[in-house]
């Protein structure tokens, strides 16, 4: 059996020694890494014009299958379905802007892996909305947000009590910003990268600059398979140590991250 103490990295991180394919136990494909993920959930995970997947987690899950010699598969679905079925082993991971939260780092059904991109909170309006200027603003007013997503919460802890009192969930962004441009909400909360993108692609929209609730994403592990959560591990902080994090970043969000100046996990 494959043991992960065999994995080696060279001086520096540079060089990352691959595990044969059949080394991973319990994978729900052999020699293939199925993930589980959204795509629509742009720019994280999204389809593009062609009709193919696209978007930074994607783009990242091929990077690491190439360096574990895995395949990957990918299995879309709505958000509010990816952790269940991840817990029902339907995939062996999710990359679809997963928030590290305090439950998912203390979950016994998965396994989450270390950051792999730093973001926070965002409030998203038409362009054309006057009556939200700043975050306070929002009080009373109408809210999307993607069903199953943790960021509604961390944009409640940063307001007044009672604040956001119509709160309407969403598969995904096709619909919420539908509905937003339909004026049957009143603005959208949710991820400050994801809306960031979403403003630079369509001028409908816009937000606000100021960023609350500093959070960490990741990539979420069957808690059946601690071997491969480890080395996929190995594979990320190489990454974020070299640059091949950032040089996608850069490539989806137009930005880069100071990976060495992430906010602390949540308590557990």
């Amino acid at each position: 059996m494959f043991s992960i103490s065999k994995w080696a990295l060279a001086a520096l991180g540079v060089i990352l020694l691959a595990a044969p394919a059949q080394a991973y136990d319990n994978l729900v494909k052999a020699g293939t890494i199925v993930v589980g993920t959204t795509g629509s959930a742009p720019p994280f995970s999204m389809v593009d014009n062609t009709g193919k997947l696209d978007g930074y987690d994607i783009a990242l899950m091929n990077e690491v299958s190439k360096a574990l010699d895995l395949k990957v598969e990918f299995v879309q679905l709505d958000w509010s379905g990816l952790l269940p079925g991840l817990a029902a082993h339907r995939f062996d991971v999710v990359a679809s802007g997963v928030n590290r939260t305090a439950a998912r780092l203390a979950s016994k059904d998965f396994i989450m892996l270390s950051p792999d991109i730093v973001t926070g909170v965002a409030v998203a309006k038409l362009t054309s909305n006057d009556t939200i200027k700043k975050w306070n603003d929002v009080c009373g007013k109408h809210v999307g947000v993607v069903r199953g997503s943790s960021e509604i919460e961390s944009i409640k802890s940063t307001l007044p009590d009672n604040c956001i009192t119509n709160i309407t969930e969403y598969p995904g962004w096709t619909e919420m910003s539908l509905d937003l441009k339909n004026h049957r909400i009143d603005w959208i909360g949710m991820d400050y990268l994801g809306l960031a993108y979403a403003a630079k692609t369509d001028p409908q929209i816009s937000i606000l600059h100021e960023i609350r609730a500093p959070m960490t994403q990741g990539i979420a592990v069957s808690a059946k398979e601690p071997d491969l959560a480890k080395a996929m591990d190995e594979v990320i902080a190489k990454y974020r140590g070299d640059g091949t994090l950032n040089k996608l970043v850069e490539q989806y969000f137009g930005t880069t991250v100071d990976f060495t100046n992430m906010p602390p996990d949540p308590a557990q």
